[in-house]
């Protein structure tokens, strides 16, 4: 009877202090568009498109073989990582979003728009926008290095480093 009693004050807290039911990580893109959303972690991998606007990502954001991405005004606890295929017409756009504990990374696609994104670990906060065809990457801050490695063409302007940048 005690540990009923437990479980039902646990459960009672739970509810009151609104804690969440959710799993620590969510997996896809409902529909292909996240609006204003709340995750611990998402994963989203062999989908068409996906495009998330002003969500809030606790841990990490992680795009996996997706070809079209928009990612806007996000703000991500952990990483950003958008890996394509490398396949044709493929676009990711990634355009100002916070990234808290660690680094950004968008690579393999045929256009690749990395616009106006800020890193804030001065540990982990890299910008890594590699092996892509075409490669934009202006007015990010990045809070550690701004590496541009492997792409086709690169036009980098108005970024900044707190370590090094290779963007060239």
């Amino acid at each position: 009877m005690r540990f009923q009693n437990l479980m039902v004050v646990a459960a009672m807290s739970c509810l009151f202090l609104g804690v969440s039911g959710r799993a620590a990580m969510a997996e896809g893109c409902g529909d292909g568009v996240l609006l204003g959303e709340r995750f611990d972690t998402l994963r989203v991998t062999d989908e068409d498109s996906c495009t998330i606007i002003g969500s809030t990502i606790d841990g990490d954001l992680r795009i996996i073989n997706v070809d079209n991405v928009l990612l806007m005004n996000n703000l991500v606890g952990g990483l950003i990582r958008v890996d394509g295929r490398g396949a044709d017409e493929s676009v990711a756009n990634v355009i100002e979003n916070t990234v808290v504990g660690g680094k950004l990374v968008v690579r393999e696609y045929e256009i690749a728009n990395v616009i106006g994104n800020e890193t804030l670990n001065q540990f982990e906060g890299d910008i890594r926008v590699i092996l892509n065809i075409r490669a934009f990457v202006q007015q990010s801050l990045a809070a550690r290095d701004l590496i541009c490695n492997g792409n086709t063409t690169v036009d980098a302007s108005y970024n900044v480093a707190q370590g090094t940048e290779n963007c060239d």
